[in-house]
């Protein structure tokens, strides 16, 4: 072998060295980036930091299908999470709802549960909206990045009566002593952070529906179709186990409110 091949074998070793592990293609399912948020009861993360509730249980049982074992799932602030999932290769975001607006922006397998996106309100002060033209005449607080706030944005709503929070807690906050009229997430959830505050339920109430859209496990776009697929393909095969997904709607306690 000549010299000069013995030394472009050499540099092309070294500058595949020097390529980020981040910037290749996951080319397994093992191989992805699992993120999530504190968003009770489809995922959290208990006392003990162990990740909970019915959209791991999904992913779990996913896993099992797969004949893959757990893998480490990483419990982020959603603004942040949202952000990787956007901008960081082999990343897989969970729960994500699927939206028009956010339909080009990931690869997606769903349904992990269809989620109710709602305007809540204190009941004291009887808002009785009859229409989304009414309910865009009030102040609106939502988390930012999560699809109460794109929502709010996909139908009109004006930028300066939208306030955003980083945590559910703080936007309930806001709610309470009158700093906005309306609170826009997902119904189960706030009601669930609610009980988890000490709030009196029935001195809260759902004023008006916004969408029912699909909760689902939403993958960086550069993802490969076929891990996407596969993953696709043992999800509805955990879809359709008799009686998995209504016992976790039980046990988790995911009904109207």
């Amino acid at each position: 072998m000549s010299v000069i091949c013995q030394r472009l074998i050499h540099f092309l070793f070294c500058l595949l060295l020097c390529v980020p592990v981040s910037s290749l293609l996951a080319n397994s399912i093992e191989a992805l980036d699992y993120i999530t948020e504190q968003y009770a009861p489809y995922n959290y993360q208990d006392e003990s930091g162990i990740p909970q509730g019915m959209a791991v249980e999904v992913l779990n049982k996913v896993w099992e299908v797969l004949d893959i074992p757990p893998q480490k799932i990483d419990i982020f602030p959603w603004a942040r999470g949202y952000s990787l999932a956007l901008n960081k290769k082999n990343t897989l975001l969970f729960s994500t709802t699927r939206s028009p607006s956010r339909e080009d922006l990931f690869k997606w397998a769903c349904p992990i549960i269809d989620i109710r996106i709602v305007l809540i309100s204190l009941k004291k002060n009887k808002m009785n909206i009859r229409s989304i033209e009414e309910a865009k005449q009030f102040k609106v607080v939502a988390i930012k990045s999560d699809i109460g706030q794109q929502l709010l944005l996909d139908k009109a709503f004006e930028d300066d009566q939208i306030y955003l929070s980083n945590f559910l807690a703080s936007a309930i906050r806001m709610l309470k002593y009158g700093h906005v009229d309306l609170l826009s997430s997902a119904e189960t959830t706030t009601f669930s952070k609610l009980e988890e505050m000490g709030e009196k339920l029935d001195q809260y109430e759902t004023a008006w529906v916004l969408e029912t859209n699909p909760s689902c496990f939403a993958f960086h776009h550069e993802v490969d179709d076929k891990l996407i697929a596969k993953f696709q393909t043992a999800l509805d095969q955990v879809n359709a186990i008799p009686g998995f997904i209504q016992g976790l709607k039980q046990k988790y306690q995911l009904e109207d409110h």
